[in-house]
């Protein structure tokens, strides 16, 4: 029987905000300016969209797809793989600033996807990490599985898009080379935030004037 794996965790997930209608760069420290461009290529049910940004020379290019933190590269070019029928808001930050809060710093974009990390078990005999995804209370879904890499003391793996006002929670566990599935490291749920809540007022009509007073609600 495999053993049980290390810690799970949750990394940079952030309040909703209504996103922009356009992916954006954003540039710190230094006023720099950028474009980014996009293509995107098929594999069977799969896109890989790769984007480039116009910068180049001492950058740090911070990405994130739906505001979940991917990857650093001091290229100025990364690409994402999309799930049939997803749709992605992916954004850059580059920056001058090798010490750059990635997650303090993160794009005001809704929590639409959660990043999940986890240490690995230290069993000999480990072939992959199984991540199960639980939504409302229903049963658990397997949504990946991770192959043991040598040498890698931990991994994480971003989740697929998650609806709005929906609790989730996520586990992993081993999967030895015999298939034999070991106990498994759970997070506590969450609930996911897409959309603010509407504003709450009242309008007053003025008596004997066109005037319409608007307050907030009690």
């Amino acid at each position: 029987m495999a053993s049980e794996t290390g810690l799970l965790g949750i990394i940079g997930s952030r309040p909703a905000r209504r996103p922009a209608p356009l992916p954006r760069s954003q540039i710190l420290r230094r006023p720099f300016q950028t474009t980014l461009t996009y293509s995107q290529r098929r594999h069977g049910n799969v896109s890989t969209v790769t984007v480039t940004s116009s910068l180049s020379g001492n950058v740090w290019f911070h990405w994130y797809l739906d505001g979940a933190w991917q990857a650093v590269t001091t290229g100025n070019q990364y690409s994402f793989v999309i799930a049939p029928g997803e749709q992605a808001q992916i954004e850059c930050i580059a920056t001058n600033d090798p010490g750059f809060d990635y997650v303090a710093n993160a794009p005001d974009v809704p929590a639409a996807r959660v990043v999940l990390w986890w240490i690995r078990s230290t069993d000999t005999d480990i072939k992959e990490s199984k991540i199960e995804q639980q939504k409302d209370g229903g049963d658990w879904s397997t949504i990946a599985l991770v192959a043991y890499q040598a040498g890698a003391w931990d991994y994480r793996i971003t989740s697929p898009r998650l609806d709005d006002l929906a609790d989730y929670a996520w586990r992993v566990s081993s999967v030895d080379a015999a298939g034999n599935v070991g106990s498994a490291t759970a997070l506590d749920a969450r609930t996911i935030v897409r959309t603010p809540d509407a504003p709450d007022f009242t309008a007053t009509f003025d008596d004997g004037t066109t005037k319409v007073t608007f307050a907030e609600a009690a």
